[in-house]
């Protein structure tokens, strides 16, 4: 992962836009840069951008209190909300960062924050963040909860990590460094991620106690479904038999029963019949009688058939006569209105001929005259638009002359103005006389000059530089000289030769092994033998439980055998409660009352001989001892109900110790299995022989004083093995440090030797140059270049630059003068001819204006009140086409009048004829039904309109009605016989069947007794289901608490190996291991920072303490470090972490900000080695510092400068 660029706008004091690419000079070339400023300038934001663009948040707001609050334009932010970074006043900002990501492609990563509308007032707008593949221009991600997952993939680090591993922060670890055991354990969890192991510890114990819980709850169930014994199980089945049986039988009762019902059902329902079809006869009958008169009405229409259609056509005659004469009068009056219309129309027509022939008259009249105004029109019109022509060219003649006076007179004035310069220019040129022998090949001596302005500036910074070099040589020999001793020292101290380092490491790298397998195999021994002793324990428990289980059942079966011997008794005492009431009853039935009151006493009785009669008493004592007979019937039953639940009970809980049993039987088989797997390992394992050789109490503690000694000597072995690590890092480290300075000594000396020649050179070389210009420069500025060659060098090209381009003016202005002056000539040649052509136009369109008012006086005189020829022309035209127009009318309405006269005389001959012919059949038709009428006089008239208002559909209507009625009779006798046979049929069926009463009684108490015997199958039916439903249930509550069982155990292992209810058990495992890696990074660190201390986890299980190794490897608390100390000892945790952090992918970017101002000149030199060993791995590192030091050994520099009003620039330098 590497840092590309950061690019950043309107971020509180940085308003921008402001970029800075690590891909570009000087940082591309630089693996150490600093970030320079004054405190509060703004060099903290660029980190803040940094994780801003990445994340959306940066760490120095993650501390801060969730409920605090800073105003804002339109209302309060959370003081926490990364958006506070952005610019107060503006309305946009945004943190760009691109980036190299662990699959070697370019991203880049945008946060980026707005108001509302753009404005700085405006509201708040959430922020946005986004990722772009910028190697195939693909936007990846746009959503916050998609972009953190692309990100982290492609970044390989989280937040937290990030700011371990590429930004560090030297507070925390201070802070962390001398934090007591709960604080380090919080900033531990924090800080290595660790809080994942806390919750799989809860996880843990919490599934453990799950597991555990499932298993009882499942085992409480089991006692309370408990099945049914096999006897009890056969004795339902046998009664549900015979339920059944029973039920069969009463079901056959039944079937009879119902048979007999349904026959005198049947018989009701065909008397009920009978008596229905006499009645419907007797309405039927009734009905036709009533219809005499309908009947006689309709012989009368039949008989009036047959004229009915005459009667109908006479009365349709009748109706036409009288319209068709009143038609045929009014033809004889339209006929006669026609005939003077027709006469009108004539007397039109000859007016209207006249007229045309008039019309036609005046139009040939007025055709020359028309003609001739015609041609004088067009003349006319010619006439006037020449003249507008004439018109439009004179205003541009005028315009052009006036325009050509204008330019003249500009030409003179600027060929004024153009002298006027000239003169300028010359009076300039004679004050540079002087230079003008350089001047005139300036070209050429000008590159002479800038050469000797070079060796001049090189001179003089040659003779700056040479004293820092001299000493620059004086210090490489000193450093190697040290450097050399340092080495020497170095060895000594350590008691080794330099060429046996190696071997010594190899043969320690050896001995490691060969300890750390043993250690490894007296571990797995005391894993084999922890295990076979959990299993011994385990066995033990079983046994213990099943002791006890066997005990409580023991317990229950006694108090079974009591409870079945009380439940005999009570049954037994129910027994004779229900004799003796079976006896109250039979005393008090009715036969028996009857026989008792004849008993007398003394008198033996006539029934059983007996001279004793105890119920021989009165009726309210019999009452009482029912009453007392009953209750005490009741007591027993509620006894036995009580005994049987206790006795079901007892099966039941008996049932859950048998199911508890054979699981610790199945438990124990399981664990000898277990025994017998882990003898073969245990036996096999190389160690065996001595461990069973010790005695069985001192077997655990001899593992342990092995393990132990095992450890100790790995421990000093790895010391050993670190130290000469150590060693030969140093070592080498000094050996490049030698390497180095001797290189940068014989540099040195060798650049002062060739600075001293090339001053040499240059100066004479100087010298020379200046000799070649004396005969070309006045000795004033010879003087004035060996003094100051640059700014005497810069005025002399200025001075020949400025008579160079007063020359080049000058040339300018001359030719300009002279292509003025032949413009003039042009001008005025121009001008003279736009006047001789204004002055013809002038006099051409006075003629055109006579003509024209000459034409338009003719025409008017032609036109006379017409407005054109035209429209005199069309008057004429219209006038004829008028008289011709009404001319047709008038034929047209002559000939329509002759058509319709014709018409209606046509019509009136047909109407005549239809008249004549309609009359002569009313006359016949009146003497046909004259003559019927008098065959048929019982008609009268009234009568016989009331027949002839009845239609076909009436009399049809009438036909069928009568026919119904008659057809209602016959059905009716049909039906009553039928009926009468089918109800002496069924009587004859009859077989002693019983009456409705008694079949009706027998039938409710069949269906009592049915309905009781269905409850019974019933209740027995559901009796086996639930027993069913119970044995199903206990076996598969079996195969459950098998199986919850051994989950709870599996989870019961893992429980003790890592859980506990805070979790803080597994927490310590991994905190303490990763505190232990720390510590082995820190050190490597430490090395190349401190020399004289190491660091070493002691004091409690978290604590960390400070070795000296000065004083004899002094442990001593980590508070009692200087403030120098402390920093470099906090830089060796910050930088141990980060290489913990990056362990697993490559990390070419690294960010330090503050720490190094407490630190004296020595620690500050051994930080900046560790820096440049950083940099040496390959990370690009970057400083935030205010040590001038440091600002002085890093060239490369990123300055961070205040403008004021809270505004500051980025500059890379």
């Amino acid at each position: 992962m590497k840092i590309l660029a950061i690019r950043l706008k309107n971020l509180a004091s940085l308003a921008g836009p402001f970029e800075l690419d690590f891909t570009a000079e000087p940082l591309a070339s630089a693996g150490l840069f600093a970030i320079t400023g004054p405190t509060g300038a703004g060099k903290s934001t660029l980190l803040d951008a940094l994780c801003l663009a990445l994340f959306g948040a940066v760490p120095r707001l993650n501390n801060t209190g969730r409920d605090a609050k800073v105003p804002d334009a339109d209302g309060e932010i959370a003081t926490g909300d990364p958006r506070t970074l952005l610019r107060r006043g503006t309305g946009e900002g945004y943190a760009e960062v691109d980036f190299v990501g662990i699959d070697g492609r370019r991203y880049r990563a945008r946060w980026e924050a707005n108001r509302a509308r753009e404005k700085a007032t405006g509201k708040l707008q959430a922020s946005r963040q986004s990722l772009r593949d910028l190697d195939s221009d693909q936007l990846l991600a746009s959503q916050k909860g998609d972009y953190k997952v692309q990100l982290e993939a492609r970044l390989g680090l989280n937040f937290e990590q990030f700011t371990r591993a590429v930004m560090l922060a030297q507070s925390e670890f201070s802070a962390f460094l001398k934090a007591d055991d709960n604080e380090r354990s919080e900033l531990l969890e924090k800080l290595t991620d660790t809080a994942l192991y806390t919750r799989l510890g809860k996880r843990a114990f919490d599934k453990a106690k799950e597991a555990k819980d499932a298993h009882k709850l499942l085992q409480d169930q089991a006692v309370g479904v408990t099945p049914l014994e096999p006897e009890a199980r056969a004795e339902l089945d046998q009664r549900f038999t015979q339920a059944q049986q029973q039920l069969k039988d009463q079901q056959g009762q039944l079937k009879q029963l119902e048979q007999q019902h349904s026959w005198l059902k049947t018989l009701n329902e065909l008397q009920e019949q009978r008596q229905h079809a006499a009645d419907q006869l007797q309405q039927a009958q009734a009905l036709y009688d009533s219809q005499a008169e309908q009947r006689q009405t309709l012989h009368l229409l039949e008989q009036l058939a047959p004229q009915r259609h005459q009667f109908a056509r006479l009365a349709e005659l009748n109706a036409q006569l009288s319209p068709l004469a009143e038609q045929i009068n009014g033809y004889l009056q339209q006929q006669t209105e026609l005939g003077q219309h027709q006469a009108q129309l004539e007397a039109e027509l000859h007016q209207a001929k006249l007229a045309a022939t008039q019309a036609q008259a005046e139009q040939r009249e007025a055709a020359p005259r028309v003609q001739q105004a015609l041609l004088e029109q067009a003349n006319l019109a010619r006439l006037t638009q020449t003249l507008n022509t004439q018109q439009a060219l004179q205003q541009q003649a005028e315009q052009a002359c006036n325009q050509g006076q204008q330019a003249l007179n500009a030409l003179l004035e600027r060929q004024q103005q153009g002298s006027q310069r000239l003169a300028h220019i010359a009076a300039q040129l004679e004050r540079s006389s002087e230079l003008a022998p350089l001047a005139s090949a300036w070209d050429a001596y000008r590159p002479r000059l800038q050469q000797l302005v070079r060796l001049s500036n090189n001179l003089s910074t040659g003779r700056k530089e040479l004293p820092g070099l001299e000493q620059r040589a004086q210090q490489a020999a000193q450093q190697l000289t040290e450097l050399r001793n340092s080495l020497e020292i170095l060895f000594q101290e350590a008691g080794a030769e330099p060429h046996a380092v190696n071997e010594q490491i190899q043969t320690l790298g050896s001995l490691l092994n060969d300890n750390r397998q043993q250690q490894r195999a007296f571990e797995d021994l005391q894993r084999l033998c922890s295990s076979q002793q959990a299993l011994d324990t385990r066995l033990q428990e079983l046994q213990a439980k099943q002791h006890s289980v066997q005990q409580e059942r023991e317990r229950l079966s006694q108090q079974g055998i009591q409870a079945k011997a009380d439940l005999e008794k009570a049954e037994q005492t129910l027994q004779v409660t229900r004799q003796l009431l079976e006896r109250q009853r039979l005393a008090r039935s009715a036969s028996v009352e009857e026989l008792r009151g004849q008993l007398q006493d003394d008198q033996p009785c006539p029934v059983c001989g007996s001279a004793e009669h105890p119920y021989h008493q009165p009726e309210a004592l019999l009452h009482s001892l029912s009453r007392h007979d009953e209750q005490e019937e009741t007591n027993a039953r509620a006894v036995v109900d009580g005994l049987k639940e206790t006795l079901a009970q007892l099966r039941e809980k008996v049932g859950g110790l048998i199911a508890q049993q054979k699981e610790f039987l199945q438990q124990q088989e399981r664990i000898h299995q277990e025994q017998q797997a882990l003898a073969p390992s245990l036996e096999a394992h190389p160690l065996y022989p001595q461990w069973l050789a010790q005695a069985p109490d001192k077997r655990e503690p001899w593992l342990a004083l092995r393990l132990s000694q095992l450890q100790h000597s790995i421990t000093q072995d790895e010391q050993r093995q670190n130290a000469l690590l150590a060693l030969q890092k140093e070592a080498a480290h000094l050996q490049q440090q030698v390497q180095r300075c001797t290189e940068a000594s014989t540099l040195a000396s060798q650049q002062l030797s060739e600075q001293q020649a090339h001053l040499n050179a240059d100066s004479q070389r100087l010298e020379d140059e200046l000799t070649a210009f004396a005969s070309l420069l006045p000795a004033a500025t010879l003087t004035a270049l060996r003094d100051n060659a640059s700014a005497c060098f810069m005025a002399l090209d200025q001075q020949v630059a400025e008579r160079v381009a007063q020359l080049d003016q000058q040339r300018d202005e001359q030719a300009e003068q002279l292509e003025r002056t032949s413009s003039i000539e042009r001008e005025q040649y121009q001008q003279a001819s736009r006047r001789k052509e204004l002055e013809a136009l002038q006099s051409s369109l006075g003629e055109l204006s006579a003509q024209h008012q000459a034409s338009q006086h003719t025409l008017k005189q032609l036109l006379g009140d017409y407005p054109s020829a035209e429209h005199w022309q069309q008057a004429l035209e219209h006038a004829l086409e008028h008289t011709r127009t009404a001319q047709a009318r008038a034929e047209q309405a002559l000939q329509a009048c002759a058509n319709q006269q014709l018409q209606l005389a046509a019509e009136l001959k047909a109407g005549q004829a239809r008249l004549q012919a309609l009359q002569q059949e009313h006359g016949n038709l009146s003497a046909l039904l004259q003559h019927w009428r008098a065959q048929h006089g019982e008609l009268d008239d009234q009568r016989l309109q009331q027949l002839l208002a009845q239609d076909d559909e009436q009399v049809r209507e009438l036909r069928l009605q009568l026919q119904h009625s008659e057809k209602a009779v016959e059905q009716g006798r049909v039906l009553l016989q039928e009926r009468e046979e089918r109800l002496a049929r069924h009587q004859a069926q009859a077989n002693g069947n019983l009456d409705a009463e008694a079949l009706d009684s027998a039938l409710v108490a069949l269906h009592a007794q049915l309905a009781a015997s269905e409850q019974l199958c019933a209740e027995l039916r559901a009796q086996q289901s639930e027993d069913q439903r119970r044995q199903q249930a206990n076996q598969a509550l079996s195969q459950r608490i098998s199986q919850a069982y051994d989950q709870w155990q599996r989870w019961a292992r893992l429980s003790e190996l890592i859980g506990s209810g805070t979790g803080d058990k597994f927490r310590k495992i991994a905190q303490a291991y990763n505190l232990d890696l720390l510590v082995h990074h820190a050190n490597a660190q430490l090395r190349q920072l401190v020399r004289r201390y190491r660091l070493k986890r002691g004091g409690s299980m978290l604590g960390l303490l400070v070795m000296d190794t000065e004083m004899g490897d002094e442990l001593r608390s980590v508070h009692s470090l200087s403030g120098g100390e402390t920093f470099l000892v906090s830089l060796a945790l910050a930088l141990g972490l980060a290489s913990m952090a990056s362990s697993t992918l490559k990390i070419e970017s690294l960010f330090i900000d503050e720490g190094f101002g407490s630190l004296d000149p020595e620690s500050l030199q051994l930080a900046m080695d560790a820096l440049d060993g950083l940099q040496a791995q390959g990370r690009k590192v970057g400083v935030i510092s205010h040590v001038q030091e440091m600002h002085e050994r890093i060239p490369v520099q990123i300055q961070v400068q205040r403008q004021g009003n809270g505004l500051s620039t980025v500059e890379v330098k």
